[in-house]
């Protein structure tokens, strides 16, 4: 089993997701960039774009974000995002 980590993904209005996670990709400002477990803390700006996670087990969920912020320290990652559909 891969190992995971914690993710939450909110919107001004509300809690999107709040779950455990194997690997997270997301539309940053310079591409797309991949997250796994144990990353090394970062914060960086999103732009319009494809927001995948693959979920402890191996299902996978996908989410179209515009804009915001991606956030990962201490085995948890946050997506702030303006809109996540």
């Amino acid at each position: 089993m891969a190992a995971t980590f914690e993710l939450s993904i909110l919107t001004p209005e509300k809690s999107v997701f709040e779950g455990t996670v194997e690997y997270v990709e997301a539309p940053g400002s310079e591409g797309y960039f991949g997250v796994l477990a144990n990353h090394a803390a970062l914060i960086t700006a999103l732009t319009s774009g494809s927001l995948k996670a693959r979920l402890a087990g191996g299902a996978e969920e996908k989410w179209q974000v515009s804009g915001g912020f991606f956030e990962v320290s201490n085995n948890k990652a946050t997506v702030l995002a303006d809109d996540v559909k």
